[in-house]
C-alpha cells in the first residue's frame, strides 16, 4: 500500500510540471537596436531588450533583409547574452535594411519587431570617461576624454536637494569640456553627463555616467606641523600632522607630498594620493624640503611647503669617530652613500645649493680632497649619508674650518639697561657675534671695565672677566657706588681677541638714610667699644671709694629684736697730724681694743677701753666723730688742720676736719 501511495506522488509532481512548462508562453524581445561608437568604427554593435528572466536560457538569433526588397532573410548570428557584435563587410552598411530578432526557448519562437535604419548613419558614443573637474568661484568646468565636438547634455542638483528634479544643460562643444556657471560656491553638487555624435544624421545618445559627487573647492593650503624623534644613531623620525577641513570642503580629500629626504639623490620622492591626516618617515640628520599639496576633485590647494632644519651640532669636530672604509655594498653608487658639505652662513641655515661628493674610501681622504675647495676663515658643515637595513642614516656629522682667525667684528647691541644699574652691580646685555664675522670657533667673550672719577679722567682700578661663548650677558659685581666705568666687551676663538665694543655707566649712588644709617651705625659700634673697655679698666681709671663701717647702737637692735643680729666692733683710732703738739686735755682717742659678737640682745656688749665709756656707742658716733664741733671761724680760734685716719680690714679712710683748743670730742 505504501508503495502505491509513493509512486502515485511521483507521478503527480511529473505532471505538473510537464503542465508549466506547456503553459508558460515564451516572450518576444524589443526591437533591435544597432551603431557603431565612433565614426570610424568597423564593427557595430546590435543589442536587444527581453522582459524577464525567465528568458535567460533563450537563444537569440539576429537577421537583417533589405528594405522594401523580396530578398530573402540573411542571419547575422546567434547568442544566448542580449547582444551582437557585427562586422561592417557582412551587411549592408549604407542602405536602408530591416533587422529582428527571434527567439528560441525549446521549441517555441518569437520573432521581435523590425528595426528600419541605415547602419552607417548609427553613431553612440559610449559615456564620458575619465571625468574631471575644477571649481573656480561659481563657474564648473567638466572636460572628458574625447578628441571630436559633441553634443553635451548634462544634469544636475543641490546634495541637499536629492529629493527634486534634475536640473538639465544642453550644449554643442568643439572639445569635450564644458562650463557650468551660477553655482553655489559653499553648495555640493551631483551631476551626470553623457554626449552625441554632430556628424551622422541619426545619432543615438550616450549612457548617462553614473552620479557624480562634485565638492567645493579648496580655499586654504593645509597648515602643516612636524616633529622630529632622534634615535641617536644618524637616523631621524620625521612626523608630519595636518588638520582636516571643514565640511563640506572636506569631502573627497586626499593629499599629494613631495619630500627630499635622501640627500645623495637631487630627485625628490613622491607619496600621492595619501588619505590620512599622519605621514610618518625616516630622514637623516640633514635638511628635509618638500611641499603637501590637498585635493579633491574639483580642484587642489596651493601647496605648503615643508622645511625640517638640519640636526647641527654647536661644537667644532676635530677628529672623525669612525674613519673606516665604506663596504662595498654602499660605495658602488652615488645613491647609497655619499658626503654632503655647505657653508654655514649663520650656523643654522642650510643653503640651497650643497656639495655631495661620492664617498670612495676613508672619510678622511674624502675629506683632504673637499679641503682644497673651502675658503678660510669660513665655517663648513658636512654630514655622511648611508643606508642600513633600508633606512637612511648620517654616519657622521661636523664643523670646520679649513683656518681659523680672531673675529672680525664686536658683538652688537652691547647696553646696560638702566633699570639692571645698581650701586654695586650691573648687567650687561649683547648680540652674539654672525658667524660669518667671527672667522673660527669663538671660545669665549671678554670683560674690561674701569674706574675713574667724576672730576678726571685718571683711572682708580681695571678688572677683566670671561664668558661662556654661549651667554648673552654678564652682571658685574663688587662695584662702588657713585663711580664711572669704562666697560669694553670683545669676542675671542683660538686665534685670539676681535674689536672692542665700549659703553660707560655710572652706578647708582647710596641714599641720604643709608648714608645716616651707616653713620649711626658706626658711632653706636665706637660707643659700644669704649663702654666696653671702660668696663674692663673700671677699676683703674675711677678708683672705689671706700665706705666707713656702720656699727649698729643698742637703742637699734632693741627696735630690731626680732631680727638675727650681729655686730662687729674694729679698733678705731683717730690722729691729730697737726703740726704742733696736741694738748692732751683737749684731744681725746678712743680706742677700742676688743671686739665682741654679741648673740644675745639683752645683753650689753661693751669692749675694755683705756677710757671709761658711760654709754654705748649709738649708730650716729660717726658723724659725731667727723662732725668736729668748732667755734665760730669768724674767732681765729682754729689751730690746725685735724686729720683723722681709721683702719678697719686693711681699709685706710682719710679724714680732715677742723679742731681748736677749747672743743673736745665726746665719745
Amino acid at each position: 500500500m505504501e508503495t502505491k501511495e509513493h509512486w502515485f506522488l511521483q507521478g503527480f509532481l511529473l505532471l505538473a510540471m510537464v503542465i508549466i512548462a506547456q503553459g508558460a508562453t515564451i516572450k518576444c524581445p524589443f526591437s533591435p537596436l544597432c551603431y557603431k561608437k565612433t565614426e570610424s568604427a568597423t564593427i557595430y554593435t546590435c543589442e536587444w531588450e527581453t522582459e524577464s528572466e525567465s528568458m535567460k536560457n533563450a537563444t537569440y538569433e539576429l537577421f537583417y533583409s533589405r528594405s522594401n526588397s523580396a530578398a530573402s532573410r540573411t542571419s547575422l548570428g546567434s547568442s544566448r547574452k542580449s547582444y551582437i557584435c557585427v562586422q561592417d563587410n557582412t551587411v549592408l552598411n549604407k542602405v536602408l535594411v530591416d533587422i529582428w530578432v527571434v527567439t528560441y526557448m525549446g521549441n517555441e519562437s518569437c520573432q521581435s519587431l523590425n528595426t528600419t535604419v541605415t547602419l552607417s548613419e548609427r553613431v553612440k558614443y559610449e559615456a564620458p570617461q575619465h571625468m574631471s573637474m575644477a571649481r573656480s568661484s561659481s563657474n564648473l568646468t567638466l572636460s572628458w576624454d574625447n578628441k571630436k565636438d559633441a553634443v553635451i547634455e548634462v544634469k544636475f542638483r543641490r546634495l541637499e536637494e536629492t529629493s527634486e528634479t534634475w536640473k538639465t544643460f544642453k550644449k554643442e562643444v568643439k572639445q569635450a569640456m564644458v562650463t557650468l556657471e551660477n553655482l553655489q560656491n559653499v553648495s555640493v553638487y551631483q551631476l551626470q553627463v553623457r554626449q552625441m555624435s554632430k556628424h551622422v544624421k541619426h545619432p543615438l545618445w550616450s549612457d548617462w555616467t553614473p552620479i557624480l559627487d562634485v565638492p567645493t573647492e579648496i580655499p586654504n593650503p593645509p597648515e602643516v606641523n612636524w616633529t622630529v624623534e632622534d634615535f641617536n644613531n644618524g637616523t631621524r623620525l620625521l612626523k608630519l600632522t595636518w588638520g582636516t577641513p571643514p565640511y563640506p570642503v572636506s569631502m573627497q580629500v586626499n593629499y599629494n607630498l613631495s619630500l627630499h629626504i635622501w640627500p645623495c639623490l637631487l630627485k625628490r620622492k613622491n607619496f600621492t594620493i595619501v588619505t590620512t591626516t599622519v605621514f610618518s618617515v625616516y630622514v637623516t640628520y640633514s635638511a628635509v624640503s618638500g611641499d603637501i599639496i590637498a585635493f579633491n576633485k574639483v580642484g587642489k590647494s596651493s601647496p605648503t611647503h615643508i622645511l625640517v632644519p638640519a640636526k647641527h651640532i654647536s661644537f667644532p669636530c676635530k677628529s672623525w669617530p669612525n674613519d673606516r672604509l665604506i663596504p662595498l655594498k654602499y660605495a658602488h653608487g652615488f645613491m647609497k652613500s655619499c658626503l654632503e658639505w655647505y657653508k654655514s652662513t649663520d650656523g643654522e641655515t642650510r643653503p640651497e645649493k650643497v656639495n655631495r661628493s661620492k664617498l670612495n674610501g676613508t672619510v678622511k681622504k674624502k675629506l683632504k680632497h673637499v679641503r682644497k675647495k673651502m675658503d678660510d676663515y669660513v665655517r663648513y658643515y658636512y654630514l655622511v649619508h648611508k643606508q642600513t637595513d633600508g633606512k637612511p642614516q648620517s654616519t657622521e656629522t661636523c664643523l670646520m674650518y679649513k683656518k681659523e682667525g680672531a673675529p672680525s667684528k664686536a658683538p652688537d647691541h652691547f647696553t646696560a639697561p638702566i633699570l639692571n644699574v645698581t650701586t654695586n652691580s650691573a648687567m650687561l646685555h649683547w648680540k652674539p657675534i654672525p658667524v660669518p664675522d667671527q672667522r673660527g670657533f669663538l671660545t669665549h667673550y671678554e670683560i674690561c671695565y674701569t674706574r675713574r672719577s667724576q672730576n678726571n679722567e685718571s683711572q682708580f682700578e681695571s678688572e677683566c672677566h670671561k664668558s661662556f661663548a654661549s651667554k648673552t650677558e654678564y652682571l658685574v659685581q663688587n662695584l662702588t657706588p657713585g663711580s664711572i666705568y669704562n666697560i669694553h666687551l670683545a669676542g675671542a676663538t683660538a686665534a685670539g681677541s676681535g674689536p672692542t665694543t665700549t659703553i660707560e655707566i655710572t652706578t647708582k649712588p647710596l641714599p641720604q638714610s643709608v648714608i645716616g644709617w651707616i653713620i649711626a651705625g658706626i658711632i653706636a659700634i665706637l660707643i659700644t667699644v669704649c663702654l666696653f673697655i671702660i668696663k674692663r679698666h673700671k677699676k683703674k681709671i675711677f678708683p672705689p671709694i671706700p665706705r666707713p663701717v656702720l656699727v649698729e647702737s643698742v637703742n637699734y637692735r632693741a627696735r630690731n629684736q626680732s631680727m638675727h643680729e650681729k655686730e662687729e666692733v674694729h679698733e678705731l683710732q683717730l690722729y691729730d697730724n697737726c703740726s704742733q703738739d696736741p694738748n692732751p686735755e683737749e684731744a681725746t682717742v678712743l680706742e677700742v681694743s676688743e671686739t665682741y659678737e654679741c648673740e644675745d640682745t639683752d645683753e650689753k656688749c661693751l669692749g675694755d677701753s683705756s677710757t671709761p665709756v658711760s654709754d654705748p656707742l649709738s649708730p650716729d658716733y660717726k658723724a659725731q666723730v667727723l662732725r668736729l664741733e668748732t667755734p665760730d671761724s669768724s674767732k681765729g680760734e682754729i689751730d690746725c688742720l685735724v686729720n683723722m685716719m681709721m683702719y678697719r680690714n686693711g681699709l685706710v679712710f682719710d679724714m680732715k676736719a677742723y679742731s681748736t683748743e677749747d672743743v673736745g670730742i665726746p665719745l
